[in-house]
């Protein structure tokens, strides 16, 4: 055991950083039976020095042998929730089951501000000036698709799923910019946000150029371009549901942005990254499944035998329960009052279904729906076809994707973690 003066002067560093590094949960400090003085394992001090210090002029070892990283992450406030805390961000926090955006709580931005604004918010880290949100606007209402993409798209056909072309388009616009002059990153950004929209298929009548006067900016590109349409109930409708969707901290498809940006990779490749993640079922799968629920619902199954069929399968009925939110999801409270305003001009039968849903499983598991399910309830009941809840989830996602992708350049550190090895003992070939 080390004294704290021991222990800085092993770091390098003054004893305000070694608490710092406690604070922070970097380094766990011990209490002596008699006295008050903190001791700390020099164990737990050595690992924190190659994570710290430079050696011989070059960057250090990323992380510490894996028998001390426990020492290095912080664990969750909340025992119940696996994980540990492993980089530190201001694009948004989740504390005590409350989710602010740069500070300002979720309850407030939706509604209240506008999707364009929250992406400047989420890219800038302040609320923006209404000419940087109208420029926004007209970049997404005017943007076009490059040759490169729309011959991408094209190939895949205008039936690929939403995600997928999502997907698609990320390449095909780095593609497009190989020979052309590198755009500064808030430009990229601009660029992949105008963009997103134009992946969708169009509907019968929907103009394949810029948006018409019906109005500027995402929601209505995305009415406009999907639907055929672009009512002002229904924009601010879906509006509301893209504010929602914008950000949420460290999850998977997040994740995956930070790693590949730590690599100095363009934005797109971080976006890229990011819907790949989404392929899978348990990150993003869950509106496909709530889509489904609802087609057989709608096709004569009775709940309660739906819900049965869950619990046979040991499986939660999807679009319930939240490992971050076990008092319910906030943001899935914002989007039932969304789809409770949206009922009375259309989708009623699906909000009314919704609701029997919610009850059902309320009584059963006592569990609450997440921000899937009543995605998946407004996004629906404003007319958008099959698949679009997912779509609509990624591409409001992709604001907070750009913003930690802004934040890792920002401040970088190649994210290279370590795994404990579970093998065969050391053994020889021959």
């Amino acid at each position: 055991m080390l004294t704290a003066a021991e222990a800085a002067a092993h770091l390098g560093v003054k004893l305000g950083t070694l608490y710092a590094y406690v604070s922070r949960g970097w380094l766990k400090s011990y209490r002596r039976k008699v006295g008050r003085q903190a001791l700390y394992r020099r164990t737990d001090i050595e690992a924190l020095r190659g994570l710290t210090a430079p050696e011989r002029g070059v960057r250090a070892r990323a992380l510490p042998e894996a028998s001390s990283w426990v020492t290095i992450a912080q664990p969750t406030a909340d025992a119940s929730v696996s994980g540990v805390i492993v980089a530190e961000s201001g694009v948004s926090s989740i504390s005590e089951g409350r989710l602010a955006y740069r500070g300002y709580p979720i309850e407030e931005l939706v509604g209240q501000a506008s999707f364009e604004e929250v992406c400047l918010l989420l890219w800038n880290g302040e609320r923006p000036r209404p000419e940087e949100v109208e420029h926004l606007r007209e970049n997404i209402a005017r943007a076009r698709l490059p040759k490169p993409v729309a011959a991408a798209l094209a190939a895949i056909g205008e039936d690929a799923p939403p995600l997928l072309r999502l997907a698609l388009m990320m390449p095909a616009l780095a593609a497009g910019e190989h020979r052309l002059p590198r755009r500064a990153r808030l430009d990229q950004a601009r660029l992949i946000i105008g963009a997103l929209p134009l992946a969708m298929t169009l509907a019968p009548g929907a103009e394949a150029g810029a948006a018409r006067d019906g109005g500027a900016g995402m929601a209505a590109r995305l009415l406009e371009r999907v639907a055929g349409a672009s009512a002002p109930a229904d924009r601010a409708a879906l509006d509301r549901v893209l504010v929602a969707c914008a950000e949420h901290e460290l999850n998977a498809s997040t994740f995956a942005a930070r790693v590949v940006a730590s690599t100095g990779a363009d934005l797109y490749a971080c976006v890229l990254a990011a819907l790949c993640s989404l392929s899978g079922p348990i990150h993003g799968g869950a509106c496909d499944r709530i889509e489904h629920m609802f087609g057989e619902l709608a096709a004569g199954l009775e709940i309660e035998r739906g819900l049965e069929s869950f619990r046979e399968r040991g499986l939660l009925p999807p679009g319930f329960g939240h490992a971050i939110y076990p008092a319910g999801d906030p943001r899935a409270v914002l989007l039932k009052r969304v789809a409770q305003a949206t009922a009375p001009r259309k989708g009623r039968a699906l909000y009314q279904t919704a609701l029997k849903v919610e009850r059902a499983v309320w009584e059963r598991t006592r569990l609450k729906p997440n921000l899937d399910f009543y995605l998946t309830v407004c996004v629906r009941m404003l007319g958008l076809p099959q698949g679009m809840p997912a779509a609509i989830f990624a591409i409001g996602r992709a604001a907070g994707w750009i913003a930690h992708s802004l934040e890792q350049y920002a401040n970088n550190r190649l994210i290279r973690p370590r795994m404990r090895y579970r093998g065969s003992p050391l053994r020889h070939w021959t």
